[in-house]
């Protein structure tokens, strides 16, 4: 139980913090168009978890400015995933995995 809350406490800051950053990046390219984005679609693995984790994860990702994910398959355990500038695919999934996947885990329960 107070490993939920612990997880629940760190998803609330690391998400609202992932807000800040991720909306500045966005402004950034909206007014600086010299700095070409570049839009892509991205397959994000994740880790076994239940189908309200995947939901969980795939809402944080697409309320974070830049990014929105397009599909969730539970069977192959992806999301796709519209980043803004996919110059970074491999940050982008690292930030993903860091911040939201491991939290959403604990919260939600694993599914194997």
């Amino acid at each position: 139980m107070m490993r939920r809350v612990v997880a629940a406490g760190v998803l609330a800051v690391s998400f609202v913090w992932q807000l800040v950053l991720s909306g500045l990046a966005t402004v950034r390219i909206i007014l600086a168009p010299r700095a070409a984005a570049q839009p892509v679609l991205m397959r994000y693995e994740f880790a076994p978890m239940s189908e309200a984790g995947a939901a969980l994860l795939a809402s944080l990702v697409t309320l974070t400015p830049g990014s929105t994910v397009v599909d969730i398959d539970m069977e192959t355990r992806c999301l796709l995933v519209h980043l803004l500038d996919g110059r970074d695919q491999a940050g982008a999934a690292e930030g993903i995995r860091r911040h939201f996947e491991r939290h959403v885990r604990v919260l939600c329960g694993v599914k194997s």
